[in-house]
């Protein structure tokens, strides 16, 4: 798996439960790359700012 799927594949798993063989796949290659780790830690952090922006804004 290269960065560009597993940054497609970090950005659905916001959407939809990842299959299996698709986990396997990101977390083996989050483990060699460091660049695609900073990408999961960023795209958590925003999810967590706008999941708390919905909340306020209810």
């Amino acid at each position: 798996m290269n960065c560009l799927q597993t940054t497609k594949l970090i950005s659905d798993a916001h959407e939809r439960e990842l299959k299996f063989n698709e986990k396997i796949g990101v977390k083996t290659h989050l483990i060699l790359c460091p660049h695609c780790r900073k990408f999961q830690l960023q795209c958590e952090q925003m999810h967590h700012l706008m999941k708390k922006f919905a909340k306020n804004k209810a």
